[in-house]
């Protein structure tokens, strides 16, 4: 009689998954979801552009309202900010970051003169130390260390790139300048929407850039300042770095929380304050 072959005992063996495959399953992400970086973030878009006007309406009401405006940006960016980034321990260097957030605009706005910010060096080396200090008197064994303080050094310099905002309203033209970088933010955070578009994903930078260089354009056609080639300019650089901050913390996986998408939007305006004070300095002397 001619041999049976054997009857394999377990399900037959399934096919390797192609290269393709492989691909298109790591770029869907874990369990066909899609990937992060692929998901809009409508809150934070609403929260910059909500931001981005408070800023524009306190640069025309008075020098000590802007700066308690930065102020309370920042206090949204510390309530949020170390969730966003999962610090180890949250609540002292919250609370750190809070300090700092008053402390920066609060020290400008009373400056009388010129330099306006030669005392914020000393708010910054007063939070290094604050920072440190608290790592130093941890009880819980300082997990997670280094990533405890670049979080709370991160938030430090966040903060620190916003308080140049605050002497703007002093110079002559200032309140433009800020009005035309309120409108440059809040229109190029519109460039969030076209994320998870698989055309347009790849070109979100370079279209908030225009949006913001026409928002500044704009802008700057109604109240007279900047000139149009210098507006045009301070949108390109502001709608880039805004929505590059955006851009940067929107694949965070706590980006899904309220808290973490507000304290992005406040990040994303804050970093642009020294891009504005510079080229306002160069800008407005010309």
């Amino acid at each position: 009689m001619p041999d049976i072959p054997p009857v394999p005992s377990g399900p037959p063996d399934r096919p390797a998954p192609s290269q393709t495959q492989s691909a298109q399953g790591r770029a869907r992400g874990p369990a066909g979801m899609p990937p992060p970086e692929s998901v809009r973030r409508p809150r934070a878009v609403l929260a910059t552009v909500g931001f981005s006007a408070l800023l524009a309406l306190s640069a025309y009401a008075d020098p000590a309202l802007l700066a308690m405006t930065v102020g309370l940006v920042g206090l949204v960016l510390a309530w949020g900010w170390h969730d966003l980034l999962r610090a180890p321990v949250p609540t002292v260097p919250r609370l750190i970051t809070g300090a700092l957030a008053v402390a920066g605009p609060a020290v400008v706005a009373l400056t009388p003169d010129e330099p306006y910010l030669r005392w914020e060096p000393v708010v910054v080396a007063a939070g290094l130390l604050a920072i440190l200090l608290h790592q130093l008197v941890r009880t819980d064994g300082r997990p997670r260390l280094t990533e405890s303080l670049a979080i709370g050094v991160g938030a430090l310099a966040v903060l620190t790139c916003g308080v140049p905002l605050v002497p703007l309203v002093r110079m002559y033209g200032g309140p433009d300048v800020l009005a035309a970088t309120a409108a440059a933010v809040a229109l190029a955070c519109l460039a969030d929407l076209l994320v998870g578009r698989r055309r347009l994903h790849a070109w979100t930078l370079p279209v908030a850039m225009l949006l913001g260089g026409w928002a500044a354009t704009a802008a700057a056609f109604v109240t007279g300042t900047p000139r149009i080639g210098q507006a045009l300019l301070l949108g390109f650089l502001v709608g880039g770095v805004s929505h590059a901050m955006r851009r940067l913390l929107a694949p965070l996986a706590p980006m899904a929380w309220a808290r973490s998408q507000l304290a992005a939007a406040s990040a994303s305006l804050l970093v642009v304050g020294v891009v504005v004070n510079v080229l306002a300095r160069v800008l407005l002397t010309r």
